[in-house]
């Protein structure tokens, strides 16, 4: 009788520990890992992992699933980059808890901030649920390939508790701020892994409102705060106001408000980090905040991005001419004729000459003199560290003309599936200096992947795969933006298992959980995005098709091999304990 279920022979082991890489077998068996060595045992199932690597399944702690999870148990996007465990609920914005007359409410919410479409939220969303823990049985009802867990958040319980006053942003009584509290430690008792606020007016509801607690008082976080700590787990997530680049001086007054928080209620506070375009420096002193914090027995967490944080263009999605009027004649025709009337010489000449009338979201940022000098021909696959010489104003300083000319011709390209690549965080400088110094910070986690988020003009859900393939492999040992494979493993496996204390998970020892990556270095690499109309209402989104993983298993089973899905669904909802 065979002694395991699996055995993965002969691999590079790289166990999520930053432990050297070691050649070694690993034996699964009930979902388990049950040893790491050589000659183990037999299996029922034996493969020959000879020249891969065997690494930890990736946890994901920034995805907005919220909805897609109700209706869709694979989440291709995810786990095609090898993707084992994600974390949802994040940004203030979800979907529990909901009275039935505030459903509306928070989808447009939902498609305002992570531009969602509405319309494959209002056909996929069961809304079999009221509360937060009967969202989160609803969310445990489907068999999944992989293993998802959630947070409470600001926006949908201000507005549940507070109604229109909640939505409007008004000041919470002392009386609201209870019943808040008293739901949010239900939320935690009943599994979710904390608390999340959005503090940024760039996050608005379609109908141009900011999400619910974006101005709320510092009584209002600690006490939610507080009753996150209440729980025994669990951490608060805070989108800071300034964080999209509209008030980078306000950025020091958060970082003192986040500080607060932690003083008065003992939690981890976790915030989002990035290199803005306005100020290339202001990062460092959002870390020597958390050092500062650190020294005083306060936990303040950096989620950081592994890449460049880019909005990609192209016309069958998010451009700069969407809301002109010209362009608005056509918006709704298929792509192919929208694209034959854009190559139109009369058309073209039209849609150059007008300006967009808009002046809120993404309008704000069409309108931004700097737009055309953080853009780039994306490339094929897409270039996240391009010629800082070969922007578009640059393209177009060559060539004697306007930067919106030479966008527009650049996206018609290849059939009009060309995109541009604005490099809204990351990029400031020309280089991924300011990137790699935040993802190498010891006090960071690696998140921002915004999988299930900006469908249509952000494709961040492969960044696990490009840490892998750009930071390791790409540049050698001796070259400063090498970052050693033992360690980038470890950011995405263990140390963000362990911020949200999940101790079963992440690392390869036996007794944890049999979630493996086996992985061929070599091929390992991602596609040029298209666009695809798989979400309910045949909605789009972009793809990004990935290489390079010859297998992915989660509790013990193979979920994907060689890209394909094996029909396995050992996922489940995890809850905190």
């Amino acid at each position: 009788m065979a002694s395991f279920d699996t055995l993965i022979q002969g691999g590079t082991v790289v166990d999520g520990s930053g432990a050297a890489a070691h050649t070694a077998d690993v034996a699964i068996k009930d979902g388990m890992i049950a040893a790491i060595g050589r000659n183990l045992g037999s299996a029922t199932d034996t493969v020959n992992a000879d020249g891969l690597l065997v690494t930890p399944g990736w946890v994901d702690i920034h995805t907005h699933y919220d909805g897609q999870a109700t209706w869709d148990p694979v989440l291709t996007q995810s786990v095609s980059h090898g993707v084992t465990t994600l974390m949802m609920g994040n940004c203030g914005v979800g979907f529990a808890p909901a009275k039935p007359d505030r459903h509306d409410f928070l989808i447009e919410l939902m498609e305002g901030v992570e531009d969602i479409p509405g319309v494959s939220l209002r056909a996929g969303l069961p809304w079999a649920w009221e509360s937060f823990p009967e969202y989160m049985n609803v969310l445990d009802g489907t068999p999944r390939t992989i293993d998802i867990a959630t947070q409470l958040s600001h926006g949908a319980l201000r507005a549940y508790v507070m109604d229109k006053r909640g939505a409007d942003n008004e000041n919470a009584t002392a009386a609201d701020i209870e019943h808040m509290a008293r739901l949010t430690r239900e939320a935690m008792d009943a599994g979710a892994f904390g608390f999340s606020s959005s503090r940024t007016p760039v996050h608005i509801a379609l109908d141009g409102r900011p999400v619910p607690g974006t101005y709320a008082a510092d009584d209002e976080l600690i006490a939610l705060a507080r009753a996150v700590k209440s729980s025994g787990r669990g951490l608060v997530e805070i989108v800071l106001a300034g964080v999209a680049g509209e008030d980078s001086d306000g950025l020091d007054r958060e970082m003192a408000m986040l500080r607060r928080v932690a003083e008065h209620s003992g939690a981890a506070v976790m915030f989002l980090l990035v290199q803005q375009l306005g100020d290339s420096t202001q990062w460092r002193r959002q870390l020597a905040a958390c050092d500062d914090a650190a020294q005083a027995g306060l936990t303040l967490i950096p989620q950081v991005a592994g890449r460049p944080i880019s909005i990609l263009f192209c016309f069958e999605g998010e451009h700069p001419w969407k809301f002109m009027p010209s362009y608005q004649e056509i918006a709704d025709l298929p792509f192919d004729a929208r694209y034959a009337r854009l190559r139109d010489p009369a058309f073209r000449a039209r849609l150059l000459a007008e300006q967009d009338p808009n002046d809120q979201g993404f309008s704000l940022l069409y309108k931004n003199p700097a737009l055309w000098d953080f853009t780039y021909p994306a490339g094929s696959p897409i270039n996240y560290t391009p010629d800082p010489t070969n922007s578009v104003a640059k393209i177009a300083a060559r060539e004697g003309r306007s930067p919106w000319e030479v966008a527009y011709d650049l996206l018609l390209a290849d059939n009009g599936q060309s995109f541009l690549m604005y490099a809204l965080t990351g990029y400031a400088d020309g280089n991924t200096d300011a990137v790699q110094a935040m993802v190498r910070h010891p006090r960071s986690v690696l998140g921002l992947s915004d999988a299930g988020a900006h469908v249509r003009f952000i494709a961040d859900y492969g960044v696990h795969s490009y840490m892998l393939s750009h930071w390791v492999r790409d540049h050698q040992k001796d070259d400063p933006r090498h970052m050693p494979l033992e360690f980038v493993v470890k950011k995405m496996t263990s140390d963000n298992a362990a911020v949200y204390g999940m101790k079963d998970r992440g690392r390869l020892a036996a007794g944890l959980r049999a979630d493996i990556n086996l992985i061929d270095m070599a091929r390992l690499g991602s596609g040029r995005p298209r666009m695809v109309y798989d979400l309910p209402a045949a909605q789009a989104r972009l793809d990004q098709s990935v290489t390079g993983y010859v297998a992915t298993y989660v509790q013990g089973q193979a979920v994907l091999r060689a890209g394909v899905d094996t029909g396995a669904r050992p996922g489940r909802l995890v809850r905190s304990r």
